[in-house]
């Protein structure tokens, strides 16, 4: 009798490092996220809308019908999947951001090991997942955190699919670009490559596949809302915002966020800048070339570059661009900084000198504060309304801390929808009269420049129950248990 050969199937060391890589990068994602996580206080004014709408979510409330959705269909469905993870405790709705965090750290080093070694892969997620800009849309609740993620995922896999094509790939690309669409429709840029990667191999059947696919990710993403509802909630009510500033004003927001956000991404891309300079004129060593060879990293740098200019006119060019949109820019010029990176030691002494600049601009996420006094005041007092009520707000995340839910239609009361009369004093009075309408608290100038909202709100049978500043005001129905005055 013959002795058996077995043959032992060992695992690549590139694909082992990989793994490997990968959950230490995703754990340090998650990590550095935490002390947002468990915050007791709304982080940003996103933080609480969307939080808010967690809360009506799960009493079976919908996107578009019942509940206003500023952003696209997708993105709501990923906070009520993310609260139930989360086993819908108070802060539950989070998990998506800590997804969101964990998945376009990844999702950056996959990239990076396409186009770039190890070293270089790993520098880039680094960069990526400390990033001021990035951690704005990823500790708290926001659109642009998981909508970044899948557009970062939708270039890794082109990436993958340029060096290995088939039809499976170019299928999941579709349906990860699509979906990231379906989150918010500024990741747009992310198409530049994704879309001249999928066309490098000249396989048109597998462009076709992945134009249907993501396509169809959208129908499917949108189909249940209605078509009519989403159209109106999230193309036009945005191309209907207005300029908040001038294209230069943009320009210069840009810049500055960039510097102030961003500090080690900036040091890495003029690091990496200078570097190239000086082997230009120094040849030194043949470094080891990428995976794909020279041409994959000269590719790989004109997409990059085209991706983050992209980001760059597209922010510029939007009516209303917000701080935390700069996040988009984020993962190219991070993946850009580490193809041919500086060297380690002039890295850690550039980082080690932009620490604190970096620290000062982003310890407020990093280590979030609690409430101030009258914050926690007015939690307090609408936590004591019945737990059954609604109340209606300026900043949802005051109710979404006290538990109490803001009616669906009212949930997002920023500016734009007030400059565009979606939310008026009539408006609000009306809503106030529905039956599980117990309290109305102005928080903000949004409300408290509503005309004739106090008076109009006593008419209704409204009285003030507390004050908590000059224009802060918390209106209760007489029925209601009351707050005590401060």
């Amino acid at each position: 009798m013959s002795d058996a050969v077995v043959t032992r199937l060992r695992v690549p060391a590139g694909a082992r490092t990989w793994r490997v890589d990968a959950a230490v990068l995703a754990l340090l994602a998650i990590v550095i996220r935490l002390p947002a996580y468990l915050a007791d206080a709304h982080l940003t004014y996103d933080d609480g809308v969307f939080g808010a709408s967690a809360l009506l979510l799960r009493d079976g409330e919908l996107p578009y019908r019942d509940i206003f959705s500023p952003q696209g269909p997708l993105f709501l469905p990923l906070v009520w999947l993310g609260d139930l993870v989360g086993l819908r405790t108070a802060n539950a709705p989070r998990v998506l951001a800590l997804a969101a965090g964990a998945v376009v750290t990844v999702a950056t080093y996959a990239t990076g090991r396409r186009i770039t070694g190890r070293g270089g892969a790993i520098l880039a997620a680094g960069l990526v997942t400390t990033s001021g800009s990035v951690l704005w849309t990823t500790a708290p609740v926001a659109a642009d955190g998981p909508a970044l993620a899948l557009a970062t995922s939708a270039v890794a896999l082109a990436f993958g699919y340029r060096e290995r094509p088939t039809t499976a790939r170019a299928i999941a690309i579709g349906v990860v670009m699509g979906a990231a669409l379906c989150v918010k429709v500024l990741v747009l840029p992310a198409l530049i490559p994704v879309g001249v990667l999928l066309l490098s191999r000249r396989r048109s059947r597998d462009v076709a596949l992945a134009v249907g696919a993501a396509a169809l990710a959208g129908v499917a993403a949108t189909a249940p809302w209605g078509f009519d509802r989403v159209w109106d909630q999230y193309i036009e009510y945005h191309r209907g915002s207005a300029r908040i500033s001038s294209h230069t004003g943009a320009a210069r927001k840009l810049v500055t966020t960039l510097l102030e956000r961003d500090p080690f991404v900036v040091a890495a891309g003029v690091l990496a800048a200078v570097t190239a300079g000086v082997r230009r004129h120094r040849p030194a060593r043949r470094e080891p070339a990428p995976p794909g060879g020279d041409a994959t990293m000269r590719l790989a740098a004109w997409l990059l570059a085209a991706w983050a200019a992209a980001v760059a006119a597209v922010l510029i060019l939007e009516p209303a661009f917000w701080r935390p949109q700069l996040a988009e820019i984020v993962p190219p010029l991070a993946l850009l900084a580490a193809l041919r990176p500086a060297p380690p030691a002039a890295l850690a002494v550039a980082f080690v000198a932009v620490a604190p600049w970096f620290l000062a601009h982003v310890n407020p996420i990093l280590w979030p504060d609690d409430y101030d006094a009258r914050e926690a005041a007015a939690v307090d007092d609408l936590g004591a309304l019945p737990d059954d009520s609604a109340v209606i707000t300026d900043d949802p995340g005051l109710a979404w801390r006290a538990e109490r839910r803001v009616p669906g239609d009212l949930v997002d009361s920023s500016i734009k929808r007030i400059e565009q009369g979606q939310i008026t004093t009539g408006v609000i009075v009306d809503t106030a009269r529905d039956d599980d309408v117990c309290a109305v608290l102005v928080w903000h100038d949004r409300y408290a420049d509503l005309p004739g909202l106090g008076a109009e709100l006593e008419r209704s049978g409204y009285e003030e129950a507390a004050r908590y500043g000059d224009e802060r005001v918390l209106y209760t129905k007489g029925e209601c248990p009351a707050s005590s005055t401060r």
